[in-house]
Order: structure tokens, then C-alpha cells, then sequence
């Protein structure tokens, strides 16, 4: 591997996504500053070279060290990458119990796209419903597990705006 990753550039590229785990290919690009189609030549290269993995499983090309990432925690990056879904995340973590109310209040999508999210969560395993009475909330299904990826992997680090976010975030 030493030998294909002399090149500063191949270098920079995988370096980029052993710290973006799930990173897609125009976010390489803005994050070192290159040309979308220099980043997408060196990427074949390193594919073909079995260095990195590409996954299109969720229908987005997202870009893996090879072998340093499980199954599980590739599922939940690929969902936490995305801002709604992690504003979803960060909420519940700061607030146990949420009804779709109260998180329509402090995240800025339609109620719609907000149920569409929460249920895309629950189906994964990464929340679930609590009914009492007539009323259900959402709660995260393992907050542990969930605080791990995001230390681990710090999917908020490729967004704007969420640094803020989670230094306020008290753990």
C-alpha cells in the first residue's frame, strides 16, 4: 500500500476519507481543493488498487477505507451524514423523549419531511416509539451506541453550523 500512496495527491484523497468515513466524492474535492474530476481519477485508482471501498448502497457513492469500517456503523454514518437526520439525532440526545411537536419546533423542515426522517430512523433501529396514552414520543433506541459513531466518526465535522451545535451538546 506504502507505494500507492507516495503520490501526495492519493495521499491527501485517502487520508480525507479514513477521516470522513462515508465522504462523498464532491466533498473530497471542496474539502482539499481539487477538481472533482482529478479526485474521481486518483479514486478509481485506489479502488482498483483495493485500498478504498465504494459503497451505493443508500444510492449515494460514499467512499470507505477498505476493512476499517463494520456493516452496522456504515448503515448509521450513511444516515447521520445526513443534516436533517443528524439535527434529529442531536435533538434527542440533548432531550430524551420528543414528541414530532416538539421536534418540528427546532428543526427546520415540513412536518411531512420530518415524519418521513423520523420513520426512516425508526426503521433502522436507531430510534424508536414510546406511546403513553394517545400520545407517542421519540427516544433513542441505543443513546451509547449512538454517541460512539458520533465521536468516532464525527459526521458533524463535514457540516456547516454543527460545530456550534455540538460543543453546546452536554454529554
Amino acid at each position: 500500500m506504502g507505494d500507492i500512496l507516495d503520490l501526495e495527491t492519493r495521499k491527501n484523497i485517502f487520508e480525507a476519507i479514513s477521516e470522513n468515513p462515508g465522504i462523498h466524492l464532491s466533498k473530497i474535492a471542496e474539502l482539499l481543493d481539487m477538481r472533482t474530476s482529478l479526485v474521481e481519477y486518483h479514486l478509481l485508482f485506489l479502488i482498483k488498487n483495493e485500498i478504498i471501498y465504494l459503497d451505493k448502497t443508500t444510492g449515494f457513492n460514499q467512499y470507505y477505507v477498505k476493512g476499517a469500517i463494520g456493516t452496522s456503523d456504515k448503515r448509521v454514518l450513511s444516515l447521520f451524514r445526513r443534516k436533517h437526520i443528524l439535527e434529529i439525532v442531536l435533538f434527542l440526545i440533548q432531550n430524551d423523549t420528543a414528541q414530532h411537536k416538539d421536534i418540528l419546533e427546532n428543526i427546520d423542515v415540513s412536518a411531512s419531511t420530518l415524519s418521513y426522517h423520523l420513520n426512516k430512523l425508526v426503521k433502522n433501529g436507531i430510534i424508536e416509539v414510546q406511546r403513553h396514552g394517545e400520545n407517542k414520543g421519540y427516544v433513542l433506541k441505543n443513546k451509547e451506541e449512538t454517541l460512539r459513531i458520533l465521536l468516532q466518526y464525527k459526521p458533524f465535522n463535514l457540516m456547516q453550523g454543527f460545530e456550534d451545535i455540538w460543543s453546546d451538546l452536554t454529554i
